[in-house]
């Protein structure tokens, strides 16, 4: 009987030191795994980072229209309308990917899904997100141009005209902002460790953060 028992127990000890490798086996397959993403994100930040656009030009379309009078000539202005939402369009778009490339692995929270199907991995990340996303200006624009259309005589209010030209003085900020990390990165990409990279991330996050709640501040100054 005792004989018995101890075969049982011997069993027992068998499958949870197998079940036990196998589960430290997972997790380390898990890890290095979630390495190789790491390093593959981090890559793609770099690169989008780098090679981002500038965000001049369409400082310099709100600009002009921010000068424009009554007296200008309406397929002018609203050439230009229709260039600042292009522009607009793809400011918000490269914004939003590269803060979805700012992925902290650092920190102990988990992947989660937002609403728009976007993954982030921490609150600022995702706080930042949604205020890049706010501030986009594509639905301003829009909306400038369709009043111009309907509005007899054709023109931009003095208000309006006033907080675009604030609009892409915060433009050019920005771009002040992120033109200062582009010139490190290739040096960051091959000497930088994974710490400093989720630093660098969080870093660029807390300085874009200030001009994007600026931007929304002046979108609300504008009443279509």
């Amino acid at each position: 009987m005792i004989k018995r028992y101890l075969i049982f127990i011997a069993i027992l000890v068998i499958v949870f030191c197998y079940y036990e490798h196998r589960l430290n086996e997972a997790k380390a397959n898990e890890d290095i795994l979630m390495e190789l993403y790491q390093s593959k994100n981090n890559s793609g930040y770099i690169t989008l980072l780098k090679e981002g656009p500038s965000f001049k030009p369409m400082a310099q379309t709100l600009e002009e229209l921010s000068q424009v009078t009554n007296q200008e000539a309406p397929a002018k202005v609203q050439k230009l309308l229709e260039q600042a939402k292009v522009q607009a369009k793809d400011a918000t778009q490269y914004l939003t990917t590269l803060i979805e490339f700012s992925d902290d692995y650092i920190s102990t929270s988990k992947p989660r899904y937002m609403s728009d199907y976007s993954v982030m991995t921490s609150a600022k990340q995702e706080e930042v997100y949604q205020l890049a996303y706010g501030s986009g200006l594509y639905g301003l624009m829009y909306g400038i141009s369709h009043h111009y259309w309907k509005d007899k005589p054709k023109l931009i209010p003095q208000a309006t005209q006033t907080a675009l030209a604030s609009i892409a003085k915060e433009l050019r900020a920005l771009d002040k902002t992120l033109s200062s990390y582009k010139r490190g990165v290739d040096h960051q990409l091959q000497w930088g460790d994974e710490r400093s990279m989720e630093q660098l991330k969080s870093i660029i996050l807390n300085e874009v953060k200030p001009h994007f709640e600026k931007i929304e501040e002046l979108k609300d100054e504008i009443k279509l």
